[in-house]
C-alpha cells in the first residue's frame, strides 16, 4: 500500500522479486491520486468473471493493524466507506463493500499473530 514511501527502484526490486512466488503489484493508496488501482481493479474483475457461475465472491482484506487495509478498499471505491484513522483498532468489525455487482470487499480488523513454537 505504501510505495510512495520509497524509492522506485526499490519497489522495482520488491516487485521483480515477489513476482517470481507471488502475484504482485505496487500500489499507493489514495483516493485523490492512487496508483496501482486500475491494475487492481482490473484483477479483481477478471476474477469476478472467471468466477460468474457464483452468487457472489468476497475478497478479504486482512494483515497486521493499521497497514492500510481500509484505505485500500476507500481508494478501490474511490469515496470514503470504511473508517480510517492513524492509531490501530479502528476498525473493529468486518465490513462488506460492493465493489461491483458480485463482487465485495471485507475490511477486517487488523490481526497479530502469536508465536508458533
Amino acid at each position: 500500500d505504501r510505495c510512495d514511501l520509497v524509492p522506485t527502484w526499490v519497489t522495482s526490486r520488491w516487485i521483480k522479486l515477489l513476482s517470481r512466488e507471488y502475484p504482485t503489484l505496487a500500489f499507493h493508496a489514495s483516493i485523490r491520486n492512487p496508483f496501482g488501482k486500475g491494475a487492481l481493479m482490473q484483477l479483481l474483475r477478471q476474477f469476478g468473471q472467471l468466477h460468474k457461475d457464483k452468487k457472489h465472491i468476497s475478497v478479504g482484506f486482512f494483515g497486521y493493524p493499521n497497514v492500510g487495509k481500509s484505505s485500500v478498499i476507500n481508494t478501490l471505491r474511490a469515496k470514503k466507506v470504511c473508517k480510517a484513522a492513524p492509531i490501530a483498532g479502528e476498525t473493529k468489525v468486518w465490513q462488506y463493500v460492493t465493489l461491483f455487482r458480485n463482487v465485495y470487499l471485507i475490511d477486517c480488523p487488523g490481526t497479530v499473530y502469536g508465536n508458533v513454537k
